[in-house]
């Protein structure tokens, strides 16, 4: 099995309801993944960027999350209210690993962390182990 880059989630984590902003994410674009209360009045919502016929928001993770940073940017004043008051506003990318290539890499961009920074978010990576 190959090294690849899978996807990459956008991880909501809100004391309050999301329905507002998870509504606007869709309208504009993102898949929403799953939605629902954890803990004692935790809201969690998870999504992903809906690709398109050359699938270039998958390529990489910097491609997916500069289309990702693309809507959050433009959030309305209400859903932006609602974004700021995550305590959890996190990017997970994914990755197969598998025996080849030898070395594989990817990276963000100076200007896409910058631009994460700007919205406080975090970054995750999780790793799927190849089929045996």
């Amino acid at each position: 099995m190959k090294t690849q880059y899978r996807n990459t989630d956008l991880d909501l984590i809100s004391a309050g309801a999301l329905d507002q902003l998870n509504h606007h994410l869709e309208a504009a674009g993102m898949a929403l993944l799953g939605h629902h209360q954890i803990g004692e009045g935790d809201w969690t919502s998870v999504f992903e960027i809906i690709g398109d016929e050359e699938d270039r928001f998958h390529a990489n993770v910097d491609a997916t999350v500069v289309a990702m940073l693309d809507v959050l940017e433009q959030l309305p004043p209400s859903e932006r209210q609602i974004f700021d008051q995550c305590s959890l506003r996190e990017f997970n990318a994914a990755y197969d690993v598998g025996d080849e290539p030898l070395d594989f890499n990817q990276g963000l961009s100076a200007m896409t962390i910058s631009r994460m920074a700007a919205l406080k978010m975090s970054l995750r990576i999780t790793l799927y182990p190849g089929d045996e």
